[in-house]
């Protein structure tokens, strides 16, 4: 069997399509991917288990509006096409809506029932046409993963919708790995990893803990257009407990998550991240380190409902004060078993998940 992984962005930037590697590591499978590099800096190395991949070359900055991005998807449809028209696939493994759309008319035509949507992220769902279209491309597939339950408000149908979680399944060879050094400091380390983004929300979180010698503020992830605003605020505020660490691999993320006190997983409660599941929240359950959630955001009802961090309205006085009273609160064996019991629940969706991408290979 011939399987593509038709991908939006750089090999760094997928790990999410391990999950399917690793689920189908045993299968006779030849796996291809399509990917593309927007800025030329150092990528992952493509899995081994794949063996050919089709790199698309173009530089684009994410804050770009989306009508300027229009003419880059244009180019990536033409690369895509070229690829899909050169060769014959069994199954295609769509890594996000805005690939398949891109593509919507050919995956119909040619893989209708064939191929799977992974709806990884939203974005333009707000755009009623946009929103049709997103639905044109899940009810023409043969199943839908969609990695946060939010989601599914923008599909016009929840049949062959299943939840995939948002987590790399190397990250449960460490578990409770924060346990491995102690947990009462002098001064809390929060730390954000991903894509360095949302400058007026990352603004007001270094105000409340700027120079306040209970916080160090770090910050794992690439340096683009909002990156770079917010170290240039960083230099004009004079804090000097506000660190930016650059680009990682996904590996990193072990050596920092052993020094990290508290996760910073805030975001504003627009259309995209106020829906979203961000591994994030994957990486606090299984290392076991509380996170910061915004309230009102998806995320944050959760943190809420499992108890496994707390939730800050970005807008209310005295942030750095609630977030040491909780952290000094905490009770750690129940955050431990709390941590352990939200895992379970998402482990066994994640089983079931891969139950079905395995009858989706068989049909």
């Amino acid at each position: 069997m011939k399987v593509l992984f038709l991908g939006f962005g750089k090999v760094a930037y997928m790990p999410y399509m391990n999950f399917y590697l690793d689920a189908l590591k045993d299968k006779d499978i030849q796996f291809e991917l399509i990917y593309w590099d927007r800025d030329g800096k150092l990528d992952a190395e493509v899995p081994e288990s794949i063996s050919k991949a089709y790199k698309f070359e173009a530089h684009l900055e994410e804050q770009l509006p989306f009508k300027s991005k229009l003419k880059y998807f244009v180019k990536y449809r033409k690369f895509a096409l070229n690829v899909l028209k050169q060769n014959v696939y069994d199954r295609i493994i769509v890594l996000h809506t805005t690939p398949g759309l891109t593509l919507l008319d050919y995956l119909v035509r040619k893989y209708k029932g064939r191929y799977l949507l992974d709806f990884r992220d939203v974005s333009y769902e707000y755009i009623p046409v946009y929103c049709g279209l997103v639905g044109v491309l899940s009810k023409n597939s043969a199943l839908t993963f969609v990695s946060s339950n939010a989601f599914r408000k923008f599909l016009p149908t929840e049949e062959n919708t299943f939840t995939i979680h948002n987590y790399m399944e190397d990250s449960l060879n460490h578990k409770m790995i924060r346990k491995q050094s102690p947990r009462e400091w002098k001064v809390l380390r929060v730390s954000y990893w991903g894509l360095i983004r949302q400058v007026d929300v990352n603004q007001k979180i270094m105000d409340a803990l700027g120079n306040d010698p209970r916080f160090e503020l770090h910050y794992y992830g690439r340096m683009q257009q909002d990156g770079r605003e917010m170290e240039k605020y960083v230099h004009s505020k004079g804090y000097g407990n506000i660190y930016f660490h650059g680009a990682y691999m996904p590996d990193d993320r072990y050596s920092f998550a052993k020094e990290t006190d508290l996760i910073h997983n805030i975001y504003n409660c627009g259309h995209t991240t106020g829906n979203a599941m961000g591994n994030k929240y994957y990486d606090g359950i299984i290392f076991g380190i509380p996170q910061i959630c915004t309230e009102g955001s998806y995320m944050g009802k959760l943190v809420k409902q499992t108890d496994v961090g707390l939730t800050i309205d970005l807008n209310a006085p005295a942030i750095a004060d609630k977030i040491w009273e909780y952290y000094n609160s905490i009770l750690w064996d129940r955050f431990e078993s709390a941590c352990a019991a939200e895992l379970s629940v998402v482990e066994e969706q994640q089983k079931e998940t891969k139950q079905k991408l395995m009858e989706f290979l068989q049909k």
